[in-house]
């Protein structure tokens, strides 16, 4: 009989762990079948989003056409309007030319002509400047002279000979006496003075002394109308010269005007032809665009479909499963409030107990939350509820055995809040435990270790795992700062203390502890620090590792092909769930149009030619598997022979404490059997060979340590063990034999001639 003692701590901690299981695995079986369910609505949305699309393009298609048609009549017409406006652009442009050409040749007449009047302008100037200075003083002093000087009236005369008047000195007194006298000089007809005039003016500008310089001297006013005259001379004999040139240059404008006015008519008919060709090519821009713009969405509508197709190939054999998947899902988030509690419930309790206590107490617990009509799953399984194939893949591969309960055990100890303690005789766990962490840099301690609690504060402080082997029914005070877990924080920091320092806790740290001890018994302070859980090796969990251990002596080829293939499908196995994830994750995280995102449709589609290559692959491998798990099967019975006088011998400390074998050591045994039987090639035969030569071998063995009063036992047992396994002695008829029936009274002795023949 196993002792274990509950209190009211793993009451609480039990619902602490149920609420915490609660809300992990509500949330990752919601997020599990919101992704399947986002999926299923992005197939949906590409049915819809392809029907819409093939409509479209149905409607498109005509339009588009009847668009391309007229867009090339108008592309004709531009084109001959274009070759229109090209042949009068050439005219008119050479046109222009001529009369840019003519303009220039107008443009020299006209400077030639302004080079001679530009001489006479600064004399002409000068004499306005001249006449504008004088005053009316000025005037009433000439005119005051009754005599005047000799310069004074020849100055007046060549005035009066220019106006036109009698050149002596009363009728120069008269014209300077003359109220408008100024104006009449300032308003001298320069351009057409009469030539008779011109002769006149002549007599007086070839004197020596009628000169601006020399008048002056004699008076202010006669020398600015002397510079009068002389600008008059000047300016009347350029005149003369410009005359014929401005006559030339008069004609010439004429004739550029009406070349620049056919010129501009031309260019304004140009326009016009331009006009018309920039408003074809504005329609035929238009139609272009409203053209392309057609072509883009049909395009589109293509390509969306084109898309839809390879998202339908990559994702249309996944719309059922994931229908099923999101369906399943739903039924376990409903019955996850009674499924979770009784995991919850198994982890708090049933670590301590044997195999089969632990399906007659989850049995119970079953049928009571029936009976509250608490939702829970008919058939209730821990390893469906707190792991996952993959992960159970990998602790098998680790070397956990694939029984039933080593699973259950390392979901135990996955999920447990407390530390595990494993009640590990034959080293399975430790094994196991080795195997799982070694890449994460396990350590080991034992508590005989003079400094175990340096590795132990080592580990702490740098999160590697750590495992304490060989415990006895008793722990060290110092451990119980991190069995209770006595974490706080100070500074942001997370700290433990230990001893008399307080350690930083790294979160990655696991304390795994191990006993060989096969029933210990823990007092209930223990029971509360760690988590119990018995990894006694089980039946079928021993006879699966011995059936390898004999196809690998039998069939080497057989069991190297089989070890690769379990870790070739759980691989395959575990990337299939990654990508499948991956694909999850990507329709998930997807904005906007889906079929729009053409790096997405690529990498889903390549998910699928990945996906169904590792499925063809997983199909092969398990083919394989299953041909190779058939031939092995033939094995079997080696193997449960070997199981069933192994249990027999696990059994032999209740009758003396002292007689022990070690698993390890029955292996060694069993695996000598194996190599000494006598060989054959006939297969039934050689079954036959080494369950005897094994049965016999064992017997001896095991006898040598017997004291003789225990070798009869030890027979009996072994015969009735194989017996029972062959279902020749039932269940009731030994449970007689051990118990009596329930009407039996003591009668007379049996007959000492059948005991002795027994």
């Amino acid at each position: 009989r196993r002792k274990f003692y509950i209190s009211p701590k793993s009451y609480l901690d039990m619902i602490q762990l149920y609420i915490k299981l609660l809300a992990e695995r509500r949330a990752e079986l919601s997020d599990q079948r919101d992704r399947f369910l986002n999926g299923l609505a992005k197939m949906e949305e590409v049915t819809v989003v392809i029907a819409s699309a093939k409509e479209d393009l149905a409607v498109l298609e005509p339009v588009l056409k009847e668009k391309s048609a007229s867009t090339e009549v108008l592309l004709k017409q531009v084109a001959i309007d274009k070759e229109e406006a090209s042949k009068v652009e050439v005219v008119v442009s050479k046109e222009a030319a001529e009369v840019e050409e003519f303009a220039a040749g107008v443009r020299i007449i006209q400077e030639d002509a302004q080079k001679d009047l530009d001489e006479a302008l600064p004399a002409l100037n000068a004499a306005v400047s001249a006449l504008n200075s004088l005053t009316k003083g000025d005037i009433t002093e000439v005119k005051s002279f009754a005599k005047p000087p000799p310069l004074v009236q020849t100055t007046m005369e060549a005035v009066c000979v220019l106006l036109g008047r009698k050149p002596d000195w009363d009728n120069s007194k008269k014209l300077l006496g003359e109220s408008d006298f100024m104006e009449q000089l300032l308003n001298f007809d320069k351009d057409n003075i009469e030539p008779k005039r011109l002769k006149g003016l002549a007599k007086y500008m070839a004197m020596e002394d009628f000169n601006p310089e020399v008048v002056g001297r004699v008076s202010r006013a006669a020398k600015g109308l002397c510079m009068w005259c002389g600008a008059m001379d000047v300016y009347a004999r350029v005149a003369k010269e410009v005359g014929p040139k401005k006559e030339k240059l008069a004609e010439a404008n004429m004739q550029l005007d009406k070349a620049m006015s056919d010129l501009n008519e031309k260019k304004t008919n140009l326009k016009k032809v331009q006009d018309k060709v920039a408003a074809l090519e504005a329609q035929l821009n238009a139609a272009l665009e409203e053209k392309q713009s057609l072509s883009d969405q049909a395009a589109l509508c293509q390509a969306r479909l084109s898309r839809a197709g390879k998202l339908t190939s990559a994702l249309g054999d996944e719309q059922v499963n994931w229908t099923e998947q999101s369906a399943v899902l739903d039924g376990q988030l409903q019955r996850l409030v009674g499924d979770v509690f009784l995991a919850a419930a198994c982890v708090a309790y049933v670590g301590p107990f044997t195999g089969v206590y632990r399906q007659t107490i989850i049995a119970q617990w079953l049928e009571r939350a029936v009976e509250l009509q608490i939702p829970i799953s008919d058939s209730f399984e821990l390893k469906d509820v707190l792991s996952k194939p993959v992960e159970v893949r990998s602790w098998n591969i680790a070397g956990l055995p694939a029984d039933e309960v080593s699973v259950a055990n390392g979901v135990l100890v996955k999920n447990t809040m407390r530390w595990p303690l494993m009640i590990d005789p034959q080293m399975q766990a430790n094994k196991w435990v080795k195997n799982m962490e070694e890449q994460n840099g396990l350590r080991l301690i034992k508590l005989s270790d003079g400094r175990y609690l340096q590795t132990l504060e080592a580990c702490v402080r740098n999160g590697n795992p750590l495992l304490l082997e060989d415990l006895g029914e008793e722990l060290d005070p110092a451990l119980e700062p991190i069995l209770m877990k006595q974490l706080f924080r100070q500074g942001g920091r997370l700290l433990l203390r230990l001893g008399e320092q307080d350690v930083d806790y790294d979160e990655r740290f696991r304390f795994y502890m191990t006993t060989k001890l096969p029933n210990p018994h823990y007092l209930p302070d223990v029971c509360i620090k760690a988590t119990i859980i018995n990894f006694m090796i089980t039946l079928d969990g021993l006879e699966d590792q011995l059936l390898g251990d004999v196809v690998r002596k039998e069939r080497p080829d057989l069991q190297l092909s089989m070890d690769k293939l379990v870790v070739s499908m759980a691989n395959d196995k575990k990337q299939l769930g990654e990508l499948q994830e991956k694909v999850l994750k990507l329709l998930q995280e997807a904005e906007g149009m889906i079929l729009d995102n053409e790096p997405l449709i690529n990498t889903l589609q390549q998910s699928k030619v990945t996906s169904s290559m590792i499925n063809k692959r997983v199909a092969e491998a398990e083919e394989t598997n299953a041909s190779i798990a058939t031939a092995r099967e033939g094995y079997r019975i080696v193997a449960t022979r070997g199981s069933l006088l192994y249990f027999v011998i696990a059994d032999l400390p209740q009758m003396d404490p002292m007689y022990q074998y070690s698993l390890e050591y029955f292996k060694k045994l069993f695996n000598y059997c194996i190599d000494s039987a006598e060989k054959s090639d006939d297969l039934d035969k050689r079954l036959s060979i080494l369950m005897a030569f094994i049965t016999d071998f064992m017997y001896k063995n095991v006898c040598r340590g017997l004291f003789e009063r225990h070798k009869l036992i030890f027979s009996f047992l072994i015969t009735t063990t194989i017996m029972r396994n062959y279902k020749t002695i039932s269940f009731a008829e030994w449970n007689f034999l051990l118990r009596g029936g329930s009407n039996m009274s003591a009668g007379k002795t049996p007959d000492a001639s059948f005991i002795s023949q027994v």
